[in-house]
């Protein structure tokens, strides 16, 4: 049970606080943070000793972590879809602050920072207080970190090389003779597989345009690149895709496949932008994942500056884009959009990665929102609409029932520690309705027996799917799959050839949404995939092989090793780890 406060005054000084955040949330995002003398001038009633440090490091962690990163530098994957980024909790002007200052900010939060004031006893934010002291002149150095575990026999990881804050992208040169990864903020690097040169900064954002850059892929002697560029004072965002060769100088030649019309951005972290890119079968298109600008379909306005808009044509589905195209330009419309011929598939929230398998039917792995719906995996179709917003992981999502009532102590579906609670999840009688005539493709089955943990629509509780004899729609919520690959070529040895593997980005001891499923993730997933008895789906058994990794985002498979790299977050970087199959 919530703790209250002692003191009357200081329970009217956050009520008013708490009501002015509701009113004038379109104030937030910019400003001077004012608080209230009586809260500022509050004292830590908890002395400072091990156990309080060390649960408020667990409340960071599940809490914080995703947005301010791992030591606060304000360099968690999560913010980084924010129009601003969250604040370095390092930084002097943070720890400046008195302890009632920052126990009054994480209480009644602002803008798209979360209130824990109904989330969080009274002690568990003092507490909190006191792991965000300690997080000053924290750093983690690239040599301390863990060494990730193999869960299984043959197999054996070592760290490759170290690489940039922000990556997340990998893959390879068609020759395999070097290893090319991207980041974030638009930075693509090369390195030599036999590691006889030195690593080789190759694009930078004033060569390519692009400055939230989410995709990557090389064919023949071309790399296409894609992501976001931001306008209108940050308030709306356009689609880029780029097209890179170099001259026999070494100097880049850059064309625009496509950008498209100007649409609004959202200021959260639901904000999924243009992402993976995936060459077709035939070597005649490229497949272009356009992720949801919502968490579940709901309006987000940007403070006002796009009223009334949920997700937009150019929004939550995948394109198919002639290869040789050239300065195309993508309208915000659908039925332009399908006139074009561009449009392939509809429903897709965030599919964050795609691969083609053995057949060339291309697979695609997709993130849910903060409901606990499970996480898909689909096989991306022509003409095929996945669901979204209407359902995810095989669940409707409620708020396009007028009836439903959002309250987490009556939906066991709905977490406090939600980024999208209490401002997202509402009664919503303006939710769009089906399009008539639309069936949705399901996800595969996964029969675990790992990543198979489920929340049961009757009961509430979590179940496991292997434990029950029964299949689940795809994996566990929260675990953000990235990083498929296939062994086309078959060339990994004994369980793992011609198999696929994915990698789980989140933890469930560092996130509040994945903790009631699992304590495992940040992990390597071995599928086993086979064609269901109609042949029109797939069914899975999904094992983990290996763990330990820190924000796995991207993999790709050379050979018989698989690289993994790690996001790294905004300053310190992350790992390049070589898993190789015995």
């Amino acid at each position: 049970m919530h703790q209250t406060w002692n003191n009357r005054i200081l329970s009217l000084v956050f009520a008013g606080a708490l009501l002015g955040s509701c009113a004038t949330k379109e104030d937030h995002s910019e400003g001077e943070w004012t608080v209230p003398e009586p809260a500022a001038a509050m004292a830590n009633p908890l002395q400072k000793g091990p156990d309080h440090l060390r649960e408020g490091q667990v409340v960071y962690r599940l809490y914080c972590e995703t947005c301010h990163g791992t030591t606060g530098l304000g360099d968690g994957p999560a913010g980084q879809a924010l129009g601003g980024h969250p604040a370095n909790l390092q930084s002097e002007v943070i720890q400046s602050q008195t302890d009632g200052t920052l126990f009054f900010k994480l209480s009644v939060g602002r803008g798209v920072m979360p209130a824990f004031q109904e989330v969080l006893t009274e002690t568990q934010r003092w507490q909190l207080v006191h792991h965000l002291r300690s997080l000053k002149n924290t750093r983690m150095e690239g040599d301390s970190a863990t060494l990730p575990q193999a869960l299984v026999p043959g197999i054996s990881i070592s760290r490759w090389a170290r690489v940039a804050p922000r990556a997340v992208r990998i893959w390879t040169s068609q020759d395999g003779h070097y290893l090319w990864y991207a980041t974030l903020p638009g930075e693509v690097y090369r390195l030599s597989t036999d590691r006889s040169r030195a690593p080789e900064k190759m694009l930078d954002v004033s060569d390519h345009g692009i400055p939230r850059l989410q995709g990557a892929t090389w064919w023949k002697d071309r790399l296409f690149l894609s992501g976001n560029v931001r306008v209108n004072d940050n308030k709306g965002t356009k689609g880029r895709l780029v097209r890179v060769g170099w001259d026999a100088e070494g100097k880049p030649n850059v064309e625009v496949v496509f950008t498209t019309e100007v649409y609004g951005t959202t200021n959260t972290p639901f904000d999924h932008g243009w992402s993976a890119l995936q060459i077709s079968a035939d070597e005649e298109h490229l497949f272009v994942v356009s992720g949801s600008r919502t968490d579940h379909g709901e309006v987000q306005d940007n403070l006002g500056a796009y009223p009334n808009a949920r997700d937009a044509a150019l929004t939550s589905k995948i394109f198919r884009i002639p290869l040789h195209s050239k300065d195309l330009s993508l309208p915000n419309d659908l039925d332009s959009l399908k006139a074009m011929g561009v449009l392939f598939a509809e429903g897709v929230r965030n599919a964050y990665d795609l691969a083609l398998d053995q057949e060339g039917r291309l697979i695609a792995v997709v993130n849910s929102g903060d409901y606990d719906q499970n996480e898909d995996m689909i096989w991306v179709r022509e003409g095929h609409h996945y669901g979204y917003p209407w359902t995810m992981g095989g669940m409707e999502t409620p708020q396009q029932f007028p009836d439903w009532v959002p309250d987490p102590d009556t939906d066991p579906f709905l977490n406090p520690g939600a980024a999208a609670w209490p401002n997202d999840f509402h009664n919503d009688p303006d939710f769009p309705r089906v399009p008539e005539g639309i069936r949705f493709t399901p996800g595969f089955l996964n029969f675990g027996p790992d990543a198979d943990k489920f929340r049961d629509k009757k009961t509430g509780l979590v179940r496991d799917a292997s434990d029950l004899g029964i299949g689940m729609t795809t994996f566990t919520p929260h675990s953000s799959p990235l990083g498929l690959v296939f062994d086309t070529e078959e060339r990994l040895p004994g369980r793992f050839k011609g198999k696929a593997l994915v990698l789980r980005y989140t933890n469930g001891q560092r996130s509040a949404l994945m903790q009631p499923f699992t304590p495992h993730g940040e992990d390597l997933l071995l599928l086993d995939l086979e064609l269901d008895g109609s042949g029109s789906n797939f069914l899975l058994n999904t094992y983990r092989v290996a763990e330990g990794f820190t924000q796995p985002v991207d993999a790709v498979l050379l050979g018989k090793s698989l690289y993994v790299i790690e996001y790294g977050g905004r300053e310190k970087g992350g790992n390049l780890w070589n898993i190789s199959f015995e």
